[in-house]
């Protein structure tokens, strides 16, 4: 039950972001009542965004960031990273929900954490680029490049209402990590 409940308060959060999401609209996703949603969440509204958080975060982890780990070749790691990223949003609604929980004023209870993830995300892609030949400073900054084109064409894509920006570069970028790797 938590998990469908997770899914259905994921999806509210996601419209309409921490601040926008009010405890009627949630109690309404899910079916429940307000006092019900306090049995499931006693923290409220915080502790539904934690555990959102923790969920996306694993989420994440299971189907995009994981694919860094072992001793594939970098390029295969790189490639299986886009494609298990691209399967996390496709699963998201488009919308990583950890960047839809950064933005607003709702975003400094949970800013941190999400923050010191995506640090180590972000080592874990460099230390693929590296593993690939780049040199340290180098891939530091590769890694941080495929994450920005990553958020700004899902950011460009909710902005305008058209996933084709995050579906071409996501193509886009399976194509040339595999050349550079």
């Amino acid at each position: 039950m938590r998990v469908t409940l997770l899914l259905q308060l994921g999806r509210v959060f996601r419209e309409r972001g921490y601040e926008g999401a009010t405890l009627a609209q949630l109690a309404a996703a899910t079916g429940l009542g307000k006092a019900s949603l306090y049995h499931h969440f006693p923290g409220g509204k915080a502790e539904m965004a934690e555990a959102l958080v923790r969920e996306a975060v694993a989420d994440a982890q299971r189907r995009a960031f994981s694919q860094l780990d072992g001793n594939r070749p970098p390029a295969e790691r790189l490639e299986r990273f886009i494609a298990g990223f691209d399967d996390y949003l496709q699963h998201s609604d488009g919308q990583c929900l950890l960047a839809v929980l950064t933005l607003g004023s709702g975003s400094s209870e949970h800013a941190a954490r999400i923050a010191a993830q995506f640090e180590d995300w972000q080592g874990a892609l460099a230390r693929v680029f590296e593993a690939a030949g780049q040199k340290r400073k180098r891939a530091a900054r590769s890694a941080a490049d495929l994450l920005v084109q990553l958020y700004g064409a899902q950011m460009l894509s909710k902005l305008t209402g058209d996933p084709k920006y995050l579906r071409q570069t996501i193509k886009r970028l399976g194509r040339s990590l595999a050349e550079t790797a």
